[in-house]
């Protein structure tokens, strides 16, 4: 099969699963108990669905003009968008959520590019069973990738120009992984923890110029990698204090011909609120792939820790 051919299928498969959420969202508000003449409210334990989600925008601009103790103009702009939808009734617990994330910025005057420093596209569904309150048979989907071309600058050895390299595309890479396999969870503490022992995770390089050579650990030429094997996935999210939230989420998957090498993600935030209008946000993230071969600022290649801080502060609005 072409790569366009798997190019369309994964765009529709994406398609398919962002209306496939849509429409629960809509049955969820038809799905809500009517309101009744009486002046009583609905009991808690009848609303099965929650959702919620937020955007937010940071601006940031530095101009100098003959500024003595030197430095460089810049612009800096970064806009994410992140919701969820969750079901749970009886016996039922169903949990969705996705996120939406690109930022840019320019060093120096207009002449210059915008280079890009965040591009996410993450979305996942978990649909559990209860044996318990705490323990649930699961089984989940997560979806990533990246909507714009990364580039690398690298400086031209004997002179003083630089060259791009492109080093990653919208779907190379895209992970998609699914599991199967049990949860415990504490809802009062916010966190859950799911042990998947029959994972697939599919790693896509749909870029002809990158799948070529290999890039993100698929054979040379080819467009998919599949693989099977376990994984540990979880997540907190908690008020540390008035008006600061903790929300962390893990995603570790080792793939049985080769365990107990481990791919290592690790996300986890700070949201401070201002008000209902200004939040700061502290993330950080950290990415280990033993199939993924970096090119380090000195030069070198090999395989490393992939580490991504962000501080922001600007406009939330929530939904």
């Amino acid at each position: 099969m072409s790569r366009l051919f798997f190019h369309k299928t994964l765009r529709t498969l994406l398609t398919i699963f962002l209306a496939f959420i849509a429409i629960q969202t809509v049955s969820a508000f038809q799905e809500k108990p009517a309101a009744t003449d009486t002046a009583a409210t609905t009991p808690d334990s009848l609303i099965y669905w929650k959702d919620g989600g937020r955007f937010n925008l940071n601006i940031q601009q530095v101009g100098l003009t003959n500024w003595a103790a030197g430095g460089e103009s810049s612009v800096a702009i970064g806009a994410a968008v992140e919701g969820f939808v969750n079901y749970e009734k009886d016996d039922v617990v169903w949990e969705n959520k996705g996120r939406i994330a690109y930022g840019v910025i320019r060093n120096g005057g207009g002449g210059n590019r915008f280079e890009k420093t965040n591009d996410v596209v993450d979305f996942s569904s978990k649909y559990s069973q209860k044996f318990s309150e705490k323990v649930l048979l699961t089984s989940a989907v997560n979806f990533r990738t990246q909507m714009d071309n990364g580039v690398k600058i690298e400086n031209i050895a004997g002179t003083s120009d630089t060259r791009r390299i492109l080093i990653s595309d919208f779907m190379s890479p895209g992970y998609l992984q699914a599991s199967l396999g049990l949860t415990y969870r504490e809802t009062k503490k916010g966190y859950s923890v799911t042990l998947a022992p029959f994972t697939g995770r599919f790693t896509f390089v749909l870029n002809d110029s990158l799948s070529n050579v290999g890039s993100f650990g698929v054979e040379a030429g080819e467009t998919i990698r599949s693989e099977a094997g376990i994984s540990l996935t979880g997540g907190v999210q908690r008020d540390v204090m008035e008006n600061v939230k903790l929300q962390m989420n893990f995603n570790l998957f080792s793939n049985y011909d080769k365990f107990p090498n481990t791919v290592v993600n690790v996300e986890a935030g700070l949201n401070l609120k201002v008000n209902d209008y200004i939040q700061s946000n502290i993330s950080s993230q950290i990415i280990y792939d033993d199939d993924v071969i970096i090119t380090r600022s000195d030069g070198s290649r090999g395989r490393d820790l992939q580490i991504k801080n962000v501080i922001n502060v600007g406009f939330t609005l929530g939904f």
